[in-house]
């Protein structure tokens, strides 16, 4: 039935258009009553997780482990991007048609919206202005995911050290709660497959076919170099679960949540499913997926790395630009940065990161955030799928290796 509203959704989307925007509304709604407990979710999980894993004994080594996979996923993504653009050539040799298309298209963009939003360079003083709330209700408000992290990250660490009946069964109420946003998020996935079709038809006919041919080989090696990530990751679940579990059956577990993200492209849309398939089917320890599948959707991002990574190398062969070391090594870097601070920003603020790559590199930013925003919706779902599994590996690496972490604490 999913596969089913996925492919009507697209066929609509081509042949139907008139269709097609009366069912996008439809579409964004769904969209909306799975975001609407984004947050709920997020708060409640990431305080559950933390205070769980502090009463049964998290040691240092566990969360100096976790920065160090999360690092080490962004440097192999950033690496990927910049092979996959040096070698594939994905903006050398465009066919006249496509050169005179992505000029019409950066034209139109232009006239019809608003300059994209200057991108300041990041510092150690503004990113702690983006995480640390001056007040979580104004920030709960305005939906400031990084301030929300902080906020409950701190709430989870001392409800764990706390050692009060109190704080035990305060800890048990916003479990609890946790649980019963999940209940609900399950109730809304048996609508999933008409939601996929209305969503896939809508963004099916506003993309337009002409820019999806002019940046066809830019699409292309973006897909091939996410699903070249997602099957690396895949084969380190199975190699952590390969004691009890196939390979096949470790990717088949994992199903619902990437069908999820590459229908919704919302890596927050996915937390319930992803939550719900990593200790149903993979029996992950629940206080440790709880943890990292919520904390991943907002400071990992592997997949924004490579995308930042090959399409700055796209522009650069598209104006003639030469990549020596020293320029590949400003792409390298300038995409994790890029992809770091564009984890929690709206989409069109998080294409806009690029100009820290490309600014340095003295190539137009303006042009490149155009095209990213034209070809968004096309690449956008196998970009969600990637940071998915990206952090199911993460939570089930995590978990296999520490036999310590692996302890259930009572849970009532």
């Amino acid at each position: 039935m999913i596969f089913g509203g996925v492919f009507s959704g697209v066929a609509i989307g081509i042949f139907d258009k008139s269709l097609a925007g009366q069912l996008l509304p439809i579409g964004t709604l769904y969209l909306r009553l799975l975001q609407m407990l984004v947050l709920p979710i997020l708060i409640s999980a990431v305080i559950s997780g933390l205070g769980n894993l502090f009463v049964s004994g998290i040691k240092k080594s566990q969360l100096s482990r976790l920065g160090s996979f999360l690092f080490l996923g962004l440097v192999i993504s950033s690496s990927v991007g910049v092979a996959f653009g040096v070698l594939g050539h994905p903006g050398d040799g465009l066919q006249h048609d496509a050169q005179v298309t992505l000029g019409k298209t950066i034209n139109r963009s232009e006239l019809s919206v608003t300059a994209p939003p200057e991108v300041q360079k990041p510092t150690v003083f503004s990113y702690a202005q983006a995480i640390i709330p001056e007040n979580i209700f104004s920030s709960l408000d305005r939906g400031d995911t990084l301030a929300i992290l902080f906020f409950s990250i701190l709430i989870g660490i001392s409800m764990g050290m706390i050692d009060t009946e109190a704080n035990k069964t305060a800890l048990a109420v916003v479990n609890a709660f946790y649980h019963v946003f999940l209940s609900i998020i399950g109730w809304m996935m048996h609508l999933l497959p008409f939601g996929l079709l209305c969503l896939f038809a809508g963004q099916i006919a506003q993309v337009g076919i002409d820019i999806v041919w002019a940046t066809v080989k830019l699409i292309q090696y973006l897909y091939i170099a996410c699903v070249v990530t997602i099957i690396v990751y895949s084969v380190i679940i199975w190699w952590k679960l390969k004691h009890r579990l196939s390979y096949w059956q470790t990717v088949s577990g994992l199903r619902q949540p990437m069908i999820v993200a590459l229908g919704t492209a919302s890596s927050f849309a996915t937390i319930p499913s992803a939550l719900a398939a990593l200790k149903d089917n993979l029996q992950v320890d629940e206080n440790v997926s709880d943890l990292i599948v919520p904390l991943g959707a907002t400071i990992n991002p592997p997949a924004s790395v490579l995308q930042f990574a090959i399409s700055s190398i796209f522009i650069a062969q598209i104006y003639g630009a030469e990549l020596g070391f020293e320029q590949l090594l400003i792409i390298f870097m300038g995409s994790i940065l890029a992809g770091v601070a564009s984890s929690s920003a709206p989409s069109m603020v998080a294409l806009s990161m690029i100009a820290m790559i490309l600014d340095p590199l003295g190539l137009p930013s303006s042009v490149a955030i155009i095209l990213l925003i034209a070809i968004d919706p096309v690449v956008d779902p196998i970009v969600t799928a990637l940071n998915v599994q990206a952090n199911c590996a993460l939570a089930v690496s995590l978990s296999e290796t520490d036999s310590d972490v692996t302890c259930t604490p009572a849970r009532v």
